[in-house]
């Protein structure tokens, strides 16, 4: 071939490239993975834009920290996730499986650029279908290839903890093996599941382990869109019971403009062949469409299998990805949103949990004594000093008497004793509302604050026993 030609060959492949679904889908896969590993080093506020942390039993969402008891907004999340879910699924397809799904993005690094581009095992990338030869030459590649491949899932792992531990933190554990070996021993079985998962069980995860595969078929539709073989224009290659009809299409009938080159069968990474339709083995990462579009690109003609849904395919109009399935998975998102929104501005500086005593009250000379247990939380990432009142005059804090100082994020645990004047008590008995179910509960309210801050302050209901008539 001459170095015209050559020069011609490797115009058309850049340009077919370059417009090509492959491109794009390396280009966002880029993008996912850089977004992946700078978020946890994101901080907005008082602490990290996302951060599960199990070991302090906190959420961080975008900038504010949320402790345990106020993993309210914990539900919104998983119901948002969801409901995305749903929503992509019903109008794009498999789409996360082929353009976002880190099984797919580790198995084209492994496959594509370490297998084909780097060490040669596979001669090209459109062609997945071909076997590794077993020379002993190819076995040394296989090796070397794990060696290569091997720091990868090293590397996620260590990003996906970083959603769980900070990674301040985690590169602190690490400088203290022995005092952390659960959080080793999690990040060592996770590169090796995941190591294994790529370069042993490979796309066959995507058709028989992956739950969604499953569920996508309950939200797809006839305007949902995935990669679809335009039979009116091709030519069927099977007949309805998905056994294939002999004879070529274009020998059958000349008006079919399939040759029947088979690139959107060797390209295929889960080894399927889209001309018999729409199969869950999918996973909508276009390469077919690629293929297609090359192959009739040489003669000149659109491809035969396209982006599109079944209704748009065959009565050639366009793809409705709004009606009404999609608006309303957008209504419900915007309702967890708004609850997500609310539960967020709602958010306390600050926790109080009060327990009465074991004791009913004691009595001291003229007064009457309750005890409680006060569990005081500083929700926010600054130190704070506290203190409270009771809304009732006649009742006085013994102890107490100083301010409460507690760290950020810190709890502190505090024995309180209240103490009212024991004929003021009698009185507020004889005097009780009748509507409660026991005369000898008086209800109180508890107001807690910070000195330093007044806007913090949380308000908690409680009781005040007093003695009966009978008692004295």
């Amino acid at each position: 071939m001459d170095a015209q030609g050559s020069s011609k060959i490797n115009s058309d492949k850049s340009r077919y490239f370059n417009r090509s679904f492959r491109l794009k889908r390396y280009l966002i896969y880029i993008a996912i993975t850089l977004f992946a590993i700078t978020l946890p080093f994101i901080h907005m506020g008082e602490g990290q834009v996302f951060l599960l942390s199990f070991e302090h039993r906190q959420i961080h969402l975008f900038g504010k920290i949320y402790s345990a008891q106020e993993m309210y907004l914990l539900p919104f999340l998983v119901i948002f996730l969801f409901i995305f879910i749903f929503f992509i699924t019903s109008m794009l397809g498999r789409v996360w499986c082929g353009w976002g799904c880190p099984q797919t993005i580790f198995r084209v690094i492994y496959r594509d650029l370490i297998e084909t581009k780097i060490l040669g095992l596979h001669a090209k990338i459109s062609n997945k279908q071909r076997p590794i030869p077993k020379t002993s030459s190819n076995q040394l590649k296989k090796v070397i290839g794990f060696l290569l491949f091997a720091p990868v899932p090293i590397m996620a792992m260590a990003v996906l903890l970083f959603y769980f531990v900070p990674p301040h933190e985690f590169f602190s554990h690490l400088a203290h093996p022995a005092d952390n070996a659960l959080l080793i021993g999690i990040w060592a079985t996770l590169s090796a599941v995941v190591f294994f998962d790529i370069v042993v069980v490979k796309e066959r995860f995507c058709i028989y382990l992956c739950p969604y595969a499953r569920v996508q078929s309950v939200l797809f539709d006839d305007n949902t869109l995935n990669p679809i073989y335009d039979t009116a224009r091709g030519g069927a290659i099977y007949d309805e019971n998905n056994a294939k009809i002999p004879g070529l299409p274009q020998k059958r009938d000349k008006a079919n403009e399939c040759v029947s080159c088979n690139h959107c069968v060797l390209v295929c990474p889960t080894h399927i062949d889209i001309r018999k339709g729409m199969q869950l083995e999918c996973i909508n990462c276009l390469e077919c469409v690629d293929a297609c579009t090359i192959t009739m690109g040489k003669l000149n003609k659109p491809s035969l299998i396209q982006w599109s849904s079944t209704n748009a395919t065959n009565t050639h109009s366009k793809v409705r990805l709004w009606r009404a399935k999609t608006i309303a998975y957008v209504g419900v998102l915007l309702v967890v949103v708004g609850a997500l929104v609310v539960g967020s501005l709602k958010k306390a500086s600050m926790l109080l949990d009060i327990t009465h005593g074991g004791q009913l009250y004691a009595i001291h000379n003229d007064f009457v004594d309750n005890s409680y247990i006060f569990l005081f939380q500083n929700t926010s990432n600054s130190p704070h000093a506290y203190t409270f009142n009771v809304d009732d005059p006649n009742i006085s804090i013994v102890r107490p008497k100083n301010t409460l100082n507690i760290e950020p994020q810190g709890k502190l645990k505090v024995v309180v004793i209240l103490r009212m004047p024991l004929k003021i008590a009698k009185e507020a008995y004889a005097k009780h509302d009748v509507t409660h179910a026991k005369k000898e509960i008086l209800p109180i309210v508890v107001k807690a604050y910070s000195v330093d801050d007044p806007k913090i302050s949380v308000k908690q209901e409680s009781i005040f026993i007093v003695p009966s008539k009978k008692t004295h």
